[in-house]
């Protein structure tokens, strides 16, 4: 068989398996949308850090209702808590730390909110930092101004499972969405939050921190705290629409972003991430998509607040 023959039937083969993976990938089921995280999560710069005996304190400027926190809001804090402990574990000596404690606020007040077990023990990188066998504190509040969505912008999401086929119908974000119950009392009416728009919904979570949200007659708005400008765009799911954001509106809202003026952009949408997005933060630092898959990070840093 002549050399150019076999080559051709060589590369024939090698494409049609690659196609036939590729088909057989794409019946990846869905990942749930609370398990969705970013895969370098941003830390939590404004917290104070105490150590006295086994257990480790974590003082959140998180307010907490009157009520108390609710199981959402209880997770998120000592998941959160637990974060920010493994963080110091390369320059403290933390072996002897059993137990995590979350701290919140209740006006002046400092509330202990949940505690939870280290369940092995923190391995370290430098045992030569000097300690005090009982307290220790590490207070590392900087000197930034109060702009979540700077956090929440600057954080590395990983590509996710996003859409793998299957129905068009998207459920209810409300019934995906793990929302702590003060978060939905202070966005929702009535105390709910069924029926809303991510716009609204969006813009309501602002509106709880302290954004001023100014909305355009093109239907974008622009989100202003501390000075700073983020111009915001949203792009819902109309029933029967390809659950998937296209690349008309992944395009579109960088080009209305340049003209707007603002220091970055974001992007709203219930829909998947196409693959496209990762592509297109890592060109343009100052823009990011918060789709489907990254909705649940963008909740839990609001309600940290």
């Amino acid at each position: 068989m002549p050399a150019v023959v076999f080559v051709v039937i060589l590369t024939a083969v090698a494409i049609g398996a690659f196609l036939y993976m590729r088909s057989r990938g794409g019946a990846v089921a869905e990942r749930p949308v609370a398990s969705a995280i970013p895969a370098q999560a941003s830390a939590l710069t404004n917290v104070d850090f105490k150590v006295e005996g086994a257990t480790a304190h974590v003082y959140f400027d998180t307010h907490i209702p009157a009520e108390g926190a609710d199981d959402v809001l209880v997770g998120l804090m000592g998941r959160e808590a637990m974060r920010v402990f493994e963080s110091k574990a390369d320059h403290l000596p933390l072996e002897a730390i059993k137990h995590v404690a979350a701290h919140g606020h209740q006006g002046d007040d400092t509330i202990e909110v949940t505690v939870v077990d280290v369940k092995k023990p923190v391995e370290m990188d430098h045992m030569d930092v000097p300690s005090d066998d009982k307290v220790v504190m590490a207070s590392e509040v900087e000197a930034l101004a109060d702009d979540p969505l700077a956090d929440i912008h600057a954080m590395e999401f990983g590509r996710g499972a996003g859409y793998r086929g299957g129905s068009d119908d998207l459920p209810p974000l409300s019934q995906e969405l793990e929302i702590p119950a003060k978060v939905v009392e202070a966005v929702g009416s009535a105390g709910s939050i069924d029926g809303m728009s991510l716009e609204d919904f969006i813009t309501g979570l602002l509106h709880t921190v302290g954004y001023e949200v100014s909305k355009s007659a093109d239907g974008t708005s622009t989100a202003r705290k501390g000075g700073v400008a983020t111009y915001l765009d949203f792009v819902e799911h109309a029933p029967g629409s390809h659950p998937e954001l296209d690349e008309h509106s992944v395009d579109a809202f960088i080009v209305k972003f340049m003209s707007s003026g603002a220091a970055r952009g974001m992007l709203f949408t219930p829909k998947f991430s196409p693959y496209a997005i990762y592509e297109k933060e890592r060109r343009n630092d100052k823009v990011k998509y918060m789709t489907r898959e990254r909705l649940q990070a963008f909740v839990d840093s609001i309600a940290m607040e």
